[in-house]
């Protein structure tokens, strides 16, 4: 064992010698910092949501004006008249009013508009309800102006022709005006909530979301932002009770039987939404950017991880063969499987040390651009409840699985530099194989699932997304959503397959490696 540390510590002393390993450090350094830096505003944009212009009243002072400009003299637009209904046994008088809201071209003109503004700037307190910044706020306005305006569309009809049936319509228009009203001057969510539900064929809103958001938020304090996503998450938990109960999933036009285990991760995935629905704990534009920016980050410096230690893995042996530097080794009474295990230890000390470079630096350089709260944790399901584990963990531990691929290109680099005793080709033979390793996808596009895809490499070397399925409860983007930056969706094959036929791969490709380096003849 001292032997191998000796000639390990050796190795590590070359391997930090060489000037191209440094020059990737450097690289792999200002790319884990900068990215997240850099891309902050473009997540933030795409993930953003911002009104052209604030709703205050400025605003509608200025709307006001320029309808009231346009349509000129407003008296002329409006006749009033007593009208009586006869309602079972009862007599009812209305002072009635009947809009004239038709141009002489028969265009609708925009006195309704008009009277809809006037009503709020004559009676609504915006210094006590400033209608800008929240959910409640905003969808109060929009649901008050569409009741007004509702309202004064059933007072177009002529006197003459206004009935019992008028009369009924007019009485449920007035009273949701009211609610809309109480809710839009008050910011009332039980009053929202109860306009919404006599209006529920006609409005966009569901009841039933607005009332959980209501018991989430009761002084209607949630910005649009975090309630539009509480309303996007409720869609989807409702989209997961769905498949649960029919049995199937819809992918790509088509239902698709749940397996056994997509049942349990669809379970597991609706459990994890209901507790952060519940718990407001969903994953906010901020917290969302920020996982996005430093996944962004963590790929690009993973790139350059791979190109460093395959010329690192493909050096390793090949060069020092062809400058005859290894007869050292040879001639001391060293066994050549030591020298071997050093070596490759060697490589893995860097894997491992780039690894946790890389995920310390995206992780300090996202904390400083989103601040230290924006990083969420993994959410996942053990024994029927809901864990956490804590974000850097989480970040290094879901590196060190993508790198899975990594390893292997790494091997596959050493293997042919014992084999070829060329630094070339096995660089070149291994880099080429990283950039193609995609392609995978396009032979099931081209040729369909065919079960010999199944065992290519590349097939297997994906499992982020089976050892971690539920990152995108933790603001990650699969590769459909972020290309050559995502997290790559498995394929249907059982994490134990894939595992299981990586660790023969690696065998192989360790002991093809052990054996051409043990028969090389020292020249």
């Amino acid at each position: 064992m001292n032997k191998i540390a000796a000639l390990y510590t050796n190795e590590m002393i070359k391997l930090s010698r060489k000037m191209s390993a440094w020059i990737l450090i450097i690289l792999i350094v200002i790319s884990s910092i900068a990215i997240p830096a850099l891309v902050k505003n473009l997540f933030l944009e795409s993930a953003s949501y911002e009104m052209s212009e604030p709703i205050d009243k400025t605003r509608i002072t200025k709307e006001r004006d320029s309808v009231k400009n346009a349509i000129g003299d407003p008296d002329i637009y409006v006749e009033h008249q007593t009208l009586r209904f006869t309602v079972g046994d009862k007599v009812e008088e209305i002072f009635a009013t009947k809009l004239n809201l038709y141009e002489e071209d028969g265009s609708i003109n925009n006195y309704a508009h008009l009277a809809c503004y006037n009503a709020i700037l004559a009676n609504y307190n915006f210094d006590r309800y400033p209608i800008n910044g929240t959910f409640l706020a905003k969808y109060a306005f929009v649901e008050y102006q569409n009741a007004y305006l509702e309202l004064c569309y059933l007072n177009r009809a002529f006197f003459s022709a206004r009935d019992n049936a008028w009369y009924m319509s007019y009485v449920e228009a007035t009273e949701n005006l009211d609610l809309a009203k109480k809710a839009f001057f008050e910011h009332d969510f039980s009053a929202f909530i109860s306009y919404l539900e006599t209006k529920k064929e006609d409005t966009y809103m569901d009841p039933s979301i607005i009332r959980k958001i209501a018991s989430l938020d009761p002084k209607g304090e949630l910005s649009i932002l975090e309630a539009e996503q509480i309303i996007d998450a409720i869609y989807d938990a409702r989209e997961y009770q769905h498949y649960l109960e029919i049995g199937a999933e819809y992918v790509e036009g088509v239902y698709i039987p749940l397996t056994a285990n997509r049942r349990t991760q669809i379970e597991n995935s609706l459990m994890i939404l209901n507790y952060q629905i519940d718990n407001t704990c969903l994953i906010n534009s901020r917290d969302q950017a920020a996982a996005q920016s430093k996944q962004f980050a963590q790929k690009a410096g993973r790139f350059l991880l791979v190109i460093l230690l395959i010329i690192i893995a493909g050096s390793s042996i090949s060069q020092e063969m062809a400058t005859g530097s290894i007869k050292s080794l040879i001639i001391a009474p060293v066994k050549r499987w030591k020298i071997f295990t050093a070596k490759l230890l060697s490589l893995f000390t860097w894997l491992i040390l780039g690894s946790l470079l890389i995920t310390a630096l995206t992780t300090l350089s996202t904390m400083m651009s989103f601040g230290a709260s924006s990083l969420p944790p993994y959410y996942f399901v053990s024994d029927g409840a809901i864990k956490t584990i804590p974000h850097f963990l989480f970040s290094l531990l879901y590196f060190l699985v993508d790198n899975i691929s990594l390893f292997v290109y790494l091997l596959l680099a050493f293997m042919i530099s014992c084999l070829t005793k060329n630094t070339g080709i096995a660089v070149g033979v291994s880099t080429g194989l990283v950039l193609t390793s995609s392609f995978t996808s396009y032979f099931e596009m081209v040729f369909g699932h065919h079960r010999w895809i199944d065992f290519l490499p590349f097939s297997n070397m994906d499992l982020v997304s089976k050892i971690f399925p539920y990152f995108s409860f933790s603001g990650y983007l699969d590769s459909e959503n972020a290309g050559f930056f995502g997290i790559a969706q498995g394929n249907t094959l059982p994490l134990s397959f894939s595992i299981t036929y990586l660790a023969i791969l690696v065998f192989i490709i360790l002991l093809i490696a052990f054996d051409a380096f043990n028969r090389k003849d020292i020249q």
